[in-house]
């Protein structure tokens, strides 16, 4: 278990599937997704499990002060060890967005991935339809650096998949400065 501030992230657990999958297929979140797809109690079972055998490709429950009080969860995607890059996704679950957790949860991974997994690189891709999102990624940090164009289908419509990222000397000039 991580804790920065009030927040924390630990592994997901069997227990926390269900509240998981609530989130994902809610309508606010899943068109949000790169994979829009509504997700049934037995794919979130193999879902589960297939996170729970790779360190490379993982989820993460974020919580506020008790381990049980999940608000999101983070996942970490193709940890790339020898070049020292990886993806990453945040999503804060529907009540508890708009109350200023992202910025700190930013700052709790970045720091935990860039201080104690020794990452170089970190990106992040985010839908042009997504500006909530891609304001909140930008204010912690994260550059847009290219897109992929059309590349996600959404009513009716093809968009842009925005690519971001911050680098260690990023994190280290602008952000670390103002985190405890």
């Amino acid at each position: 278990m991580i804790k920065y501030k009030d927040l924390g992230f630990r592994s997901v657990e069997k227990k926390d599937i269900d509240l998981i999958r609530y989130e994902h297929n809610n309508e606010s979140v899943l068109l949000m997704l790169k994979d829009p797809f509504i997700v049934t109690e037995t794919n979130q079972e193999e879902w589960f499990i297939n996170i729970t055998k790779n360190k490379h490709n993982t989820v993460y429950c974020i919580f506020k002060d008790d381990p049980d009080e999940v608000i999101g969860v983070w996942k970490l995607q193709e940890l790339d060890v020898t070049n020292r890059n990886t993806e990453m996704g945040m999503e804060i679950f529907s009540k508890y967005r708009s109350k200023g957790y992202s910025l700190n949860c930013f700052r709790m991974i970045f720091k935990y991935l860039f201080e104690t997994l020794n990452i170089n690189t970190i990106h992040a891709k985010i839908g042009e339809y997504n500006d909530v999102s891609l304001k909140t990624a930008q204010r912690a940090g994260f550059r847009i650096t290219g897109k992929i164009p059309e590349a996600l289908f959404r009513n009716g419509k093809y968009y842009d998949d925005i690519v971001l990222a911050i680098t260690f000397s990023d994190y280290m000039e602008n952000i670390k400065p103002h985190i405890s």
